[in-house]
């Protein structure tokens, strides 16, 4: 599917939120050859530079991205917005990577929608007690995480040309079945 949006393997590819560099280590795999991967976890980035020392990877605190305007010719946020409970944290980090995209550059983006199951209409319905934000939940790990409403995720997406955005069920890390979705919007121009 990315390889559909995304076939030259010279293109340079930012990895937000790439975690251990999981991701990147199959593009590169896969034949891409210029890869970037930042994420807000040190020890996930230090993991990720023991097992793949050839990838470039680096802990990204948050806030404007260090990089110049139109560095990227694509982007990959793969269950990120999960992790931002916020609204706004989403939107700007979404306006980060439309300053870092290039013009007609695509954004990849695979993250988690709302369940309808017992188990999490109960966990969101404490998230929105605690938090004042249906969706959001605590997991017993100590993070918080958030699923979305598919008009949430369109409207974060404005600024953007959707060329995919297609409802899919993913298994989770706890083996739990969850709604979900993948898109692929391109930037204008």
């Amino acid at each position: 599917m990315f390889s559909e949006h995304v076939p030259d393997a010279k293109a340079r590819i930012l990895d937000f939120g790439c975690g251990y560099g999981r991701i990147m280590a199959e593009l590169a795999q896969a034949g891409y050859t210029d890869l970037t991967g930042i994420d807000f976890s040190e020890p996930l980035i230090r993991r990720g530079l023991e097992e793949h020392p050839e990838l470039n990877l680096a802990a990204y605190p948050g806030g404007p991205l260090p990089y110049a305007d139109d560095t990227f010719d694509a982007a990959i946020m793969l269950a990120v917005f999960t992790c931002m409970i916020e609204t706004r944290t989403q939107a700007e980090a979404l306006l980060e990577l439309k300053r870092v995209l290039r013009p007609g550059g695509v954004l990849y983006v695979n993250d988690f929608l709302l369940n309808r199951d017992r188990r999490n209409l109960d966990r969101y319905q404490l998230g929105q007690e605690k938090y004042g934000l249906y969706g959001v939940f605590d997991v017993d790990d100590g993070g918080t995480l958030r699923h979305h409403d598919r008009n949430h995720m369109e409207a974060l997406f404005s600024g953007f040309e959707t060329l995919v955005f297609e409802e899919v069920g993913y298994e989770t890390m706890h083996g739990h079945h969850s709604n979900g979705f993948y898109a692929v919007v391109k930037m204008p121009g």
